[in-house]
């Protein structure tokens, strides 16, 4: 046996630690715990347990793990949670989507890597749900530096893709009407609860359809200069329905009224970049989001492809921009404010 086995297994088997680690990190984050312990109104276990409708004894094991991850103290008495928890809980979309919403997903890894023709599942609500919370740090900051550069305010915002809808209402609190447009059926109860919640309901609408056939049912108006808005979705156009599809959805939006914009966000792809692998976030979150692309419904991009299709559906860059530096300072995420010819 070699004197630093020990020290080699500990090394090696770290991935697995974060694995189960990030699982009950997220399972602590859905359940409504981490929420809880950061109350200021502290319980027992038991009360933790009766709140949350979890089994007590199963509850004082998962408090126990999280103690010595230091997430939690006193898991068998009055447990609170530390700054290392807190400091989790303002990153929690992250958690959502990664693995709230594709948790699963790599088990079907054995299925999906023998044949191009299959993909691996998701969770379609908790992808949207995670997905417009992180936007709130990146996307939906740049989305609104994109409308300032429209000669007039929109008549209208119109998301395709809305999942939760908080992306929308984010867009559209100073007083813009919108209409979310998002495939799947759960996101769209939470987007109209959430629209119901914030007193918006009368301003933003929700529809239940893909983005291609919302789109395929748009009518040219004569008057308005409405903004579409595809944040992450026309990947999921090009993937699912094609190049041709995709390239139909931006004319369309493009040729609904005189004036009218769209805004794209996406993220140019770039995985062996090595500014991209050396980079903290490229290395953290880039990576693995670029593999799990490669196994479900979606297809990523270059900045140059997407270029080249806005210009196929005739349309022209008005502008691009990225993230701010202090949020993500890969320039990966990009944003394209286009208009017709």
């Amino acid at each position: 046996m070699q004197p630093d086995f020990e020290q080699r297994l500990i090394s090696a088997i770290q991935p697995i630690r974060h694995f189960f680690l990030a699982q009950c990190i997220e399972f602590a984050m859905s359940s409504g715990l981490l929420t809880r312990l950061s109350e200021p109104s502290p319980t027992d276990v038991d009360g933790l347990a009766k709140d949350l409708n979890l089994h007590p004894e199963r509850l004082t094991g998962l408090l126990r793990y999280l103690e010595g991850e230091g997430i939690v103290t006193d898991s068998e008495g009055v447990p609170a949670i530390t700054a290392k928890g807190r400091e989790l809980l303002e990153f929690r979309p992250w958690y959502e989507l990664l693995i709230g919403g594709y948790g699963a997903t790599l088990r079907e890894l054995p299925e999906v890597m023998a044949d191009r023709k299959r993909f691996a599942s998701r969770n379609g609500t908790m992808v949207g749900l995670g997905s417009c919370g992180m936007s709130r740090f990146d996307a939906v900051p740049l989305v609104k530096r994109l409308i300032t550069r429209l000669p007039e305010p929109p008549s209208a915002l119109v998301d395709l893709g809305c999942g939760d809808g908080t992306f929308l209402l984010d867009l559209c609190e100073g007083g813009s009407p919108g209409i979310g447009v998002d495939p799947t059926a759960g996101s769209i109860d939470n987007a109209r609860r959430a629209a119901a919640e914030r007193g918006m309901s009368d301003q933003v609408s929700f529809v239940n359809a893909t983005a291609e056939d919302y789109m395929a049912q748009v009518k040219a108006e004569a008057v308005g200069a409405p903004c579409f808005v595809t944040a992450f979705s026309l990947q999921e156009v090009l993937e699912q329905q094609g190049r041709g599809a995709t390239v139909e959805v931006v004319r369309t939006a493009l040729a609904s009224a005189p004036g009218a914009h769209l805004a794209i966000v996406e993220v140019d792809h770039r995985p062996l970049d090595p500014a991209v692998l050396r980079h903290g976030l490229g290395n953290a979150y880039y990576n693995p989001y670029y593999f799990l692309h490669r196994i479900t419904e979606q297809r990523l991009e270059t900045r140059g492809f997407w270029e080249e299709l806005i210009a196929e559906a005739g349309g022209y860059v008005v502008a691009c921009l990225t993230t701010a530096p202090e949020v993500d300072s890969t320039g990966l995420e990009l944003g394209f404010l286009v208009r017709g010819h």
